[in-house]
């Protein structure tokens, strides 16, 4: 077997090569050249061998055998390198000649130095060889200009490989120096590089090329001359492991090579063994909404459940089940998939218990992720092209980025077009608002020089230096577009300027003729002039085809060929051979092999041509929908958006076009049930395009329905203008005024989402005149008084159950003023409170006489708001209880976000444990999340994490919540949060003090989130924020013992009332430290003890007062600042009552108010002289102030015992936590306290 011989001699070949290769460095550097050309012979070549005898011929088992390859040097002098090059020739030609194998029974070894002399090797088995038995040595080669073809004839005839004769022909046609050919080799490097080729890539550089069937031209799919990106997209992947790096983007022009490079990280999955998924968008050829992401997460679903055991099914059914609670079904409808995680899932039809549904799917994709990537293992999500993703698959992505930030089992790849996008516009505001994420952003450029040539080498199967000419040529013609390239490639050869000489045989090309042909503006148009030299019936199946995108499903082939008469199918299948399209089985579907060649496609028609197809072909589904009465939603929106694409100026008969725009109402609105607003908003835009002349006389309750329809769905997606212009429209043309209010409803909410609070409340108020409500009055006002207690009378002779077994509401009408309020008491929490309380009777008022709605919840929830607020604690807290059985038993998701932050912000909190209403609030973030309110859902994470630092939750899960929210906060930049977003950032501060120290508030930054610092002058004229920053400086002044700081703002109870300001736990927490301040001051400053007793006593009796609703609350404080009034008034029994506060604050789970009270009581215990009991409390305080997390005080604590009993403290005992043992222990001497007042 001689093609089996020559690869057994390659390995020698190229280590010999080598060898001289090395010698011309050594040479160039000034080491001199070890071989002359004299010693280049075969007489000289020897061999390190590993083994003794060589007895394989393959290829890897000659190249493991050789471990060395070396020419001997002998006395001569250097030459011209054509001369050595030459001379080495002669040496490959004895090597590669088959005819010249040594047939002896041991080639010749020296033992001394492990080595074989390439003069005595045999490579091939004995039992193979045939030839006779000659010494190479004794043959003396004389190769002269006369017989080198002679030579090269001799190897072909003996069967060597055209690439092996074409070597040797180009070696020894160095003999002729300056006058050899254009392919003989000008460096020993040039034959290194081909020897290794044939070495990596035998199929392709050293066997023949078949000639019979003639083998087609073959371009690789792989990337030439990006081995730097490859790099940075490996190091982007392992930087996942640490979540460093949240994914890459992939950027550059058209045919580039983008997705090439991204499917990279296929392999890098597959090597991590985890999952990939792949989408791509279409500019303008949308199909069903967010069907792209969810094309990517069905995937993902499939996978998972493929190789899943039953175990982890289950786990992850159960952790869905709580993630995705009731709304699992409204995600079912994107992802079919996930049925299979969930067999309990049931299919939403609707998304009417959402405030955004948008907003709710995307924090359903997120769980869904979060849920997976738990479970399973690693995930890479690839989305092609999003630079044509719509907008809200936009939002989607920005969502998974950030619910996956720093997880490091999730990485995503995306890549776009740079040269494709516009200045402005959906995809650059995403661009710009995902800088924040840990993505490595990759550049990629026109191929170099050298990797076209690189390219047309692999294709070709021919050395680079053979076809560095025509690279050259074709990488002017294309700037090295890949895409361009591979086109043009193509093209020639179909045209026979690149072909296979079959007299050598090899691929040829007239270089000629290629540096003549015209020069294409871009691959665009050299794709149009080759398909339009394809046959008719060819191009009319790209047409088609790019009517549809990137891809059209067999379904849709089939109904197409019925419509067209002809063997679509047939067509497009020879498109496939043709390069232009691919035929994915699989998927059953023919794809584009590249969106330019689509856009080729679809520039073969004209407009008119394209907008005739497009409706021909919608209709034509439709036409298939409506007699196979399928339900397919991908088939509707498809067709829906073929007539859309046409226009209606491609519609001549009225009757069609009214048809055309109730389909596009149907669509919209089933749209807004898969939660895409913004698809929703454009299918209702291209409805009412086809609406004809006179619509509102002839079609009136279409037009109605379609301008509502879009003014709710721009509210929803806040296009003010669009809201604004769709309602005028239905104002000027409807028939009475209840046809006026969704429209108008949809003008007060945009106003609303924009902020602009004090124009939509006023809109408000017009619109509930017009349908003959009053305005609201405000608090204090004798009418509503008694309204109040006429309601109060109402409700008090009804039972719960009668209540919750109301009849339903009918009145439409009614409906939408109930909306209208509910809206009006978000407006009013943040323009005028003193107005809720009249709304919220309002509200209620309503429910009684027409019965039971979605937001009747909400109207319990702010009327037992009012009760308590006027202190009629009790009703109030059995009509917020009441308000929370409605949710439950309507299962109204949309408002339980709202209500769960009225009820417990607002009302339980006089009732119920601290803690619980912390965890509460969490409840209604999620709900919120679910619901898509994120109004409220952030309201109740504020809220949760305020109330958890109040119930002396651990500082440093304060402190992360609190961070956490404050970069949500910033992230979504709305004005409604602003307030919230301040005093989140003076409480991180704040929590940060208590455990680092005071010099926190010398900071400008803590991490990546901003102090206290500055903001003061942002809380100037902002009641409620300047309170808040007295709060936090007051008791951090009390816990810091800084007197002056004490007694400047121990004035929370006048503040509070002075502005009228609602209670709620912080700033009863306050108050609370304003007693304890009092208290302090009183024997701090005795000159004026009695007006801060008075202060003191006033805030205890507010204690006192609370308790009776909540002891867990409020008994502990109570008691402290009894025992804090006897201590300072001298009264006996202060011991007494420290002892029920500790023990009361250890109930109640309170520590930090355990640690407070621990500490007065020591200092209380020091005072009269028992200082051992005083010791083990405050170093009892130590130890809760620590567990608290509020380190900087455990230590002003230490300080302050130290200085009492100096630095060795344990002899006062080790400050057990046992508060038997301390109270326990012996009194000792006591003395009283000179009497103040």
């Amino acid at each position: 077997n001689v093609l089996e011989y020559i690869r057994s001699a390659l390995p020698i070949a190229l280590k010999l090569t080598k060898c001289l290769v090395a010698a011309e460095k050594d040479d160039q550097i000034g080491r001199g050249n070890p071989i002359p050309l004299a010693s280049i012979a075969t007489a000289n070549v020897s061999i390190r061998v590993k083994e003794l005898v060589l007895t394989g011929t393959c290829v890897g088992e000659v190249q493991e055998a050789i471990e060395h390859v070396w020419i001997t040097s002998c006395v001569g002098e250097d030459s011209r390198v054509t001369s050595r090059l030459f001379a080495l020739g002669v040496v490959l030609y004895e090597l590669f000649s088959p005819d010249l194998l040594l047939q002896e029974d041991m080639p010749t070894f020296d033992a001394t130095s492990n080595s074989l002399s390439m003069n005595s090797i045999n490579l091939k088995n004995k039992s193979n060889s045939n030839h006779r038995p000659s010494k190479k040595s004794q043959r003396q080669l004389s190769i002269s200009e006369s017989n080198i073809s002679q030579c090269t004839a001799r190897l072909e005839s003996e069967g060597a490989p055209s690439s092996i004769c074409a070597l040797i022909r180009n070696i020894l046609d160095c003999f002729n120096g300056d006058f050899c050919g254009d392919d003989a080799y000008k460096s020993f490097a040039d034959l290194q590089l081909d020897l290794q080729l044939m070495m990596n890539d035998p199929s392709r550089f050293l066997d023949n090329i078949e000639a019979n069937p003639m083998q087609p031209l073959s371009i690789c799919n792989k990337l030439y001359g990006r081995e730097n990106e490859m790099n940075r997209l490996g190091d982007s992947y392992l930087l996942r492991i640490d979540g460093k790096c949240s994914g890459v983007i992939i950027k550059g022009g058209a045919g580039i090579g983008k997705s090439v490079l991204a499917m990279h990280v296929q392999e890098l999955t597959s090597q991590s063994n985890g999952y990939f998924s792949v989408s791509k968008f279409d500019q303008n050829k949308d199909v069903v909404p967010l069907s792209t992401i969810g094309t990517s997460f069905n995937s993902l679903c499939d996978l998972f459940v493929q190789d899943a055991t039953p175990t982890q099914l289950k786990s992850v059914e159960e952790a869905l089940d709580t993630a995705l609670t009731n709304q699992a079904g409204l995600l079912a409808g994107v992802v079919p998939s996930l049925k299979k995680l969930m067999p309990s899932c049931v299919m939403n039809e609707t998304s009417s218990s959402c405030v955004d549904s948008a907003r709710v799917m995307r924090y359903l994709f997120g769980k869904l992720l979060l849920t997976l990537a738990s479970h399973s293992r690693p995930i890479s999500i690839f989305v092609d092209d999003v630079q044509w993703a719509d907008s809200a698959s936009l939002l989607l992505i920005s969502a998974l980025l950030s619910d996956t930030a720093g997880c490091s089992s999730v990485f995503f790849t995306f890549s776009y077009r740079d040269d494709d996008v516009s200045k402005s516009g959906p995809f650059n505001a995403w661009l710009s608002s995902i800088s924040m994420f840990s993505l490595e952003v990759i550049e990629l450029k026109d191929m170099s020089p050298d990797s076209v040539n690189n390219l047309v080498s692999d294709s070709l199967h021919l050395s680079p230096r053979i076809t560095r000419p025509l690279a050259s040529v074709l990488h002017h013609k294309t700037r090295g577009n890949p895409l361009f390239l591979r086109q043009l490639i193509e093209s020639l050869k179909e045209q026979g300027d690149i072909y296979v000489d079959l007299s050598r045989p090899r691929w040829s090309w007239d270089l000629n003729k290629i540096m003549d042909m015209e020069i294409y503006p871009n691959v665009l148009a050299l794709l149009i002039k080759d398909m339009r030299g394809l046959p008719t019936d060819l191009q009319l199946g790209l047409k088609v085809a790019s009517c549809w995108g990137s891809c059209v499903k067999y379904s849709i082939v089939d109904i197409l060929s019925e419509e067209l008469k002809v063997d679509l199918v047939d067509i497009l299948q020879q498109v496939s051979k043709r390069g232009f399209m691919i035929n994915i089985s699989d998927a059953a579907m023919f794809r584009f092999t590249h969106d330019k060649i689509e856009q080729a496609a679809y520039e073969l028609m004209s407009e008119q041509q394209r907008r005739e197809y497009h409706i021909r072909f919608g209709l034509a589904l439709f036409a298939n929908k409506l007699s196979n009465r399928t339900g397919n939603d991908e088939l509707f929106f498809a067709a829906i958006n073929q007539t859309n694409s046409g226009g209606p100026t491609a519609v001549y008969k009225p009757g069609k076009k009214s048809i055309i725009a109730g389909l596009n109402l149907k669509a919209g609105r089933r749209a807004i049930d898969l939660s895409d607003y913004r698809t929703a908003f454009k299918l209702f835009q291209h409805g009412i395009s086809f609406l004809g002349d006179g619509h509102w006389t002839a079609h009136y309750k279409l037009s109605l329905d379609l301008y509502d329809a879009a003014a709710e769905a721009a509210c929803v997606i806040n296009n003010r203008d669009a809201v604004t212009n769709y309602s005028e429209q239905v104002v000027a043309h409807a028939r009475c005024y209840d046809d006026k209010l969704n429209c108008l409803c949809s003008a007060t909410k945009v106003l609303m989402n924009a902020e602009l609070l004090g124009e939509s409340m006023e809109s408000t108020f017009a619109i509930l005149v017009q349908v003959g409500e009053d305005l609201p009055r405000p608090l204090g006002d004798n009418k509503l008084n008694d309204d109040i207690q006429v309601m109060n009378g109402t409700l008090q002779n009804m039972s719960d159950d009668s209540i919750l077994n109301m009849k339903e509401a009918t009145s439409e009408r009614n409906g939408i003023v109930l909306k209208l309020y509910s809206n009006l008491i978000l407006i009013l929490q943040y323009h005028n409170p003193s107005l809720k309380g009249a709304v919220s009777l309002r509200m209620v008022d309503l429910t009684m006489k027409s019965g039971l709605s979605p937001t009747s919840p909400v109207a319990f929830a702010c009327y037992g708001e009012l009760l308590a607020n006027i202190g009629e604690i009790t009703e109030g807290c059995r009509l917020g209880r009441l308000a929370l059985k409605l949710l439950q038993k309507r299962d109204l998701t949309a408002h339980t976000s709202s209500v769960i932050f009225y009820v417990y912000q607002t009302i339980l909190w006089a009732s119920d444990p601290l803690q619980f209403i912390a965890d509460a609030h969490l409840l209604g973030r999620k709900a919120g999340q679910q619901s898509g309110d994120f109004v409220f859902s952030n309201l109740n994470w504020h809220l949760s994490a305020v109330v958890s630092y109040t119930a002396g939750s651990d500082l440093n899960t304060v402190r992360e919540n609190i961070g956490a929210y404050i970069k949500e906060v910033q992230r979504l930049n709305t004005r409604l949060s602003a307030g919230f977003m301040i005093l989140s950032v003076l409480l991180h501060s704040h929590v940060v003090v208590l455990k680092e120290g005071l010099h926190v508030l010398d900071m400008d930054h803590i991490g990546d989130i901003p102090t206290h610092r500055g903001l003061l002058v942002k809380a100037t004229g902002n009641p409620m924020l300047q309170l808040l920053t007295k709060i936090t400086r007051l008791v951090r002044a009390f816990l810091f013992r800084q007197l002056d700081d004490i007694s400047e703002n121990a004035d929370i109870s006048d503040t509070i009332a002075k502005n009228k300001q609602q209670l709620c736990p912080l700033y009863l927490f306050g108050v609370f430290f304003e007693g304890l301040a009092s208290f302090y001051l009183a024997r701090e400053k005795t000159n004026e003890a009695a007006k801060w007793i008075k202060k003191g006593e006033s805030v205890l009796a507010k204690m006192r007062g609370l308790s009776e609703h909540s002891s867990w609350n409020w008994e502990n404080k109570m008691l402290l600042l009894e025992a804090e009034r006897m201590y300072t008034l001298n009264v006996d029994g202060a011991a007494c009552f420290y002892e029920k506060a500790i023990r009361s604050a250890r109930s109640a789970k309170f520590v930090h108010e355990e640690a407070i009270a621990s500490e007065l009581a020591g200092i209380f215990y020091c005072d009269t002289g028992l200082h051992q009991k005083s010791s083990q409390l405050l170093l009892h305080s130590v130890r809760k102030y620590e567990k608290w997390g509020a380190l900087a005080v455990a230590r002003r604590v230490e300080g302050f015992i130290e200085s009492l009993y100096g630095s060795d403290i344990t002899q006062w005992g080790a400050g057990d936590d046992a508060l038997e043992h301390i109270f326990a222990t012996s009194q000792g001497s006591s003395k009283k306290r000179q009497v103040i007042g």
